[in-house]
């Protein structure tokens, strides 16, 4: 890391890449037909929209969890087992905002802090402390593993995923801020 990258920094950066990215793969998934969105195609999950939604369910609900280091609540959008497409935009809006809002009041220092997982089966069957640090990395690494799995469901369908590398996204950063002066 650059010397005035701090940690914190650069864990943040990777969430606002994943929120642009996500984005575009919601832009991609929304354009398709009814019936390749609800289609079971044997993945981690069944549909493409089911898949989407766990990825963000994910990163909702431990950015949800994490928010108690300072006492705050950050609630969770209700989106249904069976989203539609304006179900999923709303989500991802709202997910947008709990990540802001997390980011916002969290220190350097809470790197090295613990939270609270309450027992969630079939998940896990007993409450147990994970480390901030190492639950902000799985899910970055975690979005980005189920970014893979719809590019290739994406793929089997002749659909070109919006695969979007780090240096572009720095420059579409760049380009937005640039636009705002």
């Amino acid at each position: 890391m650059p010397p005035n990258v701090t940690e914190l920094k650069a864990i943040r950066d990777w969430f606002w890449y994943n929120s642009f990215v996500r984005r575009r793969y919601f832009e991609v998934i929304s354009r398709l037909p009814a019936r390749e969105l609800s289609r079971d195609r044997g993945a981690s999950y069944p549909t493409l929209i089911e898949l989407f939604k766990h990825s963000l369910d994910g990163v909702s609900s431990f950015i949800q969890r994490m928010s108690v280091l300072h006492e705050k609540t950050n609630p969770a959008y209700p989106c249904p087992d069976n989203p539609s497409l304006n179900d999923l935009s709303k989500y991802v809006t709202h997910l947008e905002e709990q990540i802001s809002l997390f980011f916002a009041t969290l220190t350097e220092g809470d790197l090295d802090r613990s939270f609270l997982v309450p027992k969630e089966p079939p998940w896990w069957d007993e409450d147990f402390t994970a480390p901030v640090r190492g639950t902000l990395y799985h899910l970055v690494e975690e979005e980005l593993q189920h970014r893979g799995e719809i590019n290739a469901l994406l793929w089997q369908i002749d659909v070109e995923p919006p695969i979007t590398d780090w240096v572009s996204w720095e420059e579409a950063v760049a380009a937005s801020a640039k636009g705002k002066e």
